[in-house]
């Protein structure tokens, strides 16, 4: 390979890691910091108080322009597991990273 393209094509790939890892930090530094209001959630859902808020809107007692996606079942689970499949892929692929040094 021509040296001017095989550097031009590494100073490429050089900007462009630079850059992902630069968003990584990002989301991941908005990602820990929403955990906080996660595990609130987290709690929300497996308290008393979510069942009565449920009990409520089953019996009509809440505002029926209410946004309520949060007393779905589903939608929290999904978000559960979402959360849980999301850390495992960044343990998998810190190995990865970590391996390939």
């Amino acid at each position: 390979m021509d040296p001017v393209k095989r550097i031009s094509e590494m100073e490429k790939i050089l900007n462009e890691q630079n850059a992902l890892i630069e968003n990584l930090r990002d989301a991941l530094e908005k990602f820990e910091a929403h955990q906080d209001e996660y595990i609130k959630l987290r709690d929300y859902y497996n308290s008393e108080v979510y069942f009565d808020d449920l009990e409520s809107y089953d019996k009509g007692e809440l505002p029926t322009d209410l946004l309520c996606g949060v007393l779905s079942e589903d939608a929290v689970y999904n978000l559960f597991c979402e959360n849980f499949n999301v850390a495992i892929d960044m343990i998998e692929l810190a190995t990865k990273v970590l391996k390939n040094r």
